[in-house]
C-alpha cells in the first residue's frame, strides 16, 4: 500500500498540474474538446480490457494462495492473448465508426486525430492487462516505475507545448506518447520484478469458473463504463457546448484524483489480498477483510467529502482561474458523493472474489436504468446543471441498491454503527471548515478551512472511538519509521489511544 500510494501521489501531482496546464494553455473550449478526446479513449480501453484486467488480478491471486503458480502463468497467458483479439475488434469497430459518424469535434484534423487515438488505447489497454497480471501477483513496483516516469515525460511534453502555443493537435499527440511510454516502461519493470507467464492447460473446475466469470464481468464492465459519465458527457455534447463537457471533466478529473490520492494504496491491494483470503480460507475470511476495508473507506471517503466541500472554490481559482469558476459547483457535488461512495469499492471487490457477479450485473443494471432516465431527463434542458444532478441521483440510487444487496449476504461487512458515529464527526468538522474558508479574504482560504477541518476530524475519530486497539498499534509501528516527525506523531497518538484503551475490556 506505501509503495503503490506514494508512486500515486507523485502521479496525481503531476496530472493535476498537466491538466491544469492543458486547461489553461487550450482554453475552455478547446479543453472541452481534448477531455471529449480523452474520454472516448478511456472508453474504448473498458471495451477493448472489458472484464481481462479484473478476472486477471482475482484468478491469477487465487493461484498462488492456492499454491499453483503455474496455473497463474497459464491463466495470464490466455487472457493476454484474449485481450490481443479483443483490441482488435474494437479499433476496428471505432474506425468504422469515425468514418460514418465524422466527429465534428476534430474538425479538419479528424484522420491524424483518429490514428493516434488507435494508437494510445492500443498501449494503455495492453498496459492495464499487464498491471492486472503484476498486481495478481502481489508486485505492484511495476506500475509506480511506470506511473511516475511517464508522468515526468508527459509534464516535459506539456510545457514545452505550450510554451510554443501548440493547439489541440499536439496535446492529443502527448497524451498518445503517454500512453506508449507507459506500456514500455512497465513491460520493462515486470521482466525484472514479475513472474513470466507461457501456454498450459488451466485445471477444468478453474476454466470453466474464468469463463463464466469473464462472461458476466464484461457484461458490468461494460454496464459500468456505460453508466461511468458516460452519459453525461456524450448528453452535454450533443446538446449543451463543449465548454460545458470542459467543466464536467474538469469535475472528473479532482475527483478521481482527490480519491486516488487517499485510497489508492488500498484500492490497488485489496482485490488481490482479499481474493486470496478467499483461496485460502474460504467467504468468511472474505468477509472480515470487507468489513475492514469498508470501515477504511468509509473514514477515507469522509475526508474527501468534506475536505473537497471546503476547498474547492478558492482551490480551484487559483488553479484554472476565473474562467473556470462555473465549474465549481459541479466539482463540489461529484467530491462529496465520491467521498460517501467510496465505500462501495469493498462491496465490489467482495462480490467479484465470492464469485457474485451476478448480483453486481443487478446492481450495475439497475444503475445504468436510472442514469438514462434523469440524463435525458435534465441535461437536454439544465446543461451542466442536469449533468451533475443526474450524476447525483444515480450514484446515490446505486448506493442504497448496493447496500440492500450485500447485508443479505454478509451483514457482518457494513460497521452501520461505527459509520454513524463518524459520519457525524464529518458533518460537524465539514461546518468548520467551511466556515473558517469563507471569513478567510484571498486565495489562500482553502488552507485554512482545510486544516480546521483536519483538525476537528482526526481527533473527533479518536473520541467516537471509531479506531480499534489493533489499528492503534498498527498506526504506532507506522509512526516508530518515521523518525523526529514520527515521534512527535506517537506522542500526539498517544494522547488521542485514551478513548479506545478505555473502551478496551
Amino acid at each position: 500500500m506505501a509503495l503503490v500510494s506514494a508512486s500515486t501521489y507523485v502521479e496525481y501531482a503531476l496530472g493535476l498540474f498537466i491538466s491544469v496546464w492543458i486547461a489553461r494553455a487550450l482554453g475552455p473550449a478547446d479543453f472541452g474538446r481534448y477531455a471529449f478526446t480523452v474520454w472516448l479513449c478511456g472508453w474504448l480501453m473498458t471495451c477493448s480490457n472489458h472484464a481481462l484486467t479484473t478476472s486477471s488480478t482475482k484468478f491469477i491471486a487465487e493461484a498462488y494462495g492456492a499454491g499453483s503458480p503455474d496455473v497463474a502463468s497459464h491463466i495470464s497467458f490466455r487472457l493476454a492473448r484474449n485481450q490481443a483479439w479483443s483490441c482488435a475488434v474494437v479499433i476496428a469497430l471505432f474506425f468504422l465508426g469515425v468514418a460514418i459518424i465524422r466527429p465534428q469535434e476534430w474538425g479538419s484534423v479528424m484522420l491524424p486525430i483518429t490514428v493516434l487515438v488507435a494508437i494510445g488505447v492500443v498501449a494503455k489497454s495492453n498496459y492495464s492487462l499487464w498491471v492486472a497480471i503484476s498486481k495478481g501477483q502481489e508486485k505492484f513496483e511495476p506500475v509506480s516505475i511506470a506511473t511516475v516516469i511517464s508522468g515526468v515525460i508527459m509534464l516535459a511534453l506539456v510545457v514545452i507545448a505550450s510554451v510554443l502555443h501548440a493547439g489541440l493537435m499536439a496535446f492529443v499527440g502527448i497524451f498518445t506518447i503517454s500512453c506508449l511510454t507507459l506500456n514500455l516502461i512497465n513491460r520493462m519493470a515486470y521482466r525484472r520484478y514479475c513472474q513470466p507467464f507461457g501456454p498450459g492447460e488451466v485445471p477444468p473446475e478453474m476454466s470453466r469458473r474464468l469463463t463464466r466469470h469473464l462472461r458476466l464481468t464484461a457484461v458490468l464492465i461494460l454496464l459500468l463504463a456505460l453508466k461511468s459519465n458516460t452519459v453525461e458527457v456524450f448528453l452535454l455534447n450533443t446538446y449543451a457546448n463543449s465548454t460545458a463537457v470542459g467543466f464536467f471533466a474538469i469535475a472528473g478529473t479532482l475527483t478521481r484524483g482527490a480519491v486516488e490520492l487517499f485510497s489508492v494504496g488500498l484500492t490497488s491491494t485489496l482485490l488481490p489480498y482479499m481474493a486470496r483470503a478467499f483461496g485460502q480460507s474460504g467467504q468468511a475470511q472474505a468477509t472480515r477483510v470487507l468489513s475492514e476495508a469498508t470501515r477504511f473507506y468509509w473514514a477515507t471517503g469522509l475526508m474527501i467529502a468534506g475536505l473537497g466541500f471546503v476547498t474547492t472554490p478558492s482551490l480551484v481559482t487559483l488553479m484554472y482561474g476565473n474562467k473556470y469558476v462555473a465549474a465549481i459547483p459541479a466539482i463540489e457535488v461529484t467530491l462529496v458523493l465520491a467521498g460517501l461512495l467510496l465505500m462501495t469499492n469493498s462491496i465490489a471487490a467482495f462480490q467479484v472474489v465470492t464469485d457474485r457477479q451476478g448480483d453486481r450485473l443487478r446492481i450495475s443494471g439497475s444503475a445504468l436504468v436510472i442514469n438514462l432516465i434523469l440524463g435525458f431527463s435534465l441535461i437536454p434542458h439544465f446543461g451542466l446543471l442536469g449533468a451533475v444532478l443526474c450524476y447525483a441521483g444515480t450514484r446515490l440510487a446505486e448506493l442504497v441498491i448496493c447496500t440492500i444487496y450485500i447485508r443479505r449476504v454478509a451483514s457482518a461487512g457494513l460497521p452501520v454503527a461505527l459509520m454513524a458515529r463518524l459520519f457525524v464527526v464529518g458533518l460537524v468538522a465539514t461546518g468548520a471548515g467551511w466556515l473558517v474558508a469563507e471569513v478567510t479574504p484571498g486565495h489562500l482560504a482553502f488552507v485554512t478551512g482545510g486544516v480546521v477541518f483536519t483538525a476537528v476530524f482526526l481527533p473527533a475519530s479518536f473520541f467516537v472511538r471509531y479506531w480499534s486497539e489493533e489499528d492503534c498499534r498498527l498506526m504506532g509501528m507506522i509512526t516508530d519509521k518515521l523518525g523526529p516527525l514520527g515521534r512527535v506523531a506517537k506522542r500526539v497518538l498517544g494522547v488521542l489511544q485514551g478513548p479506545v484503551q478505555r473502551m478496551a475490556p
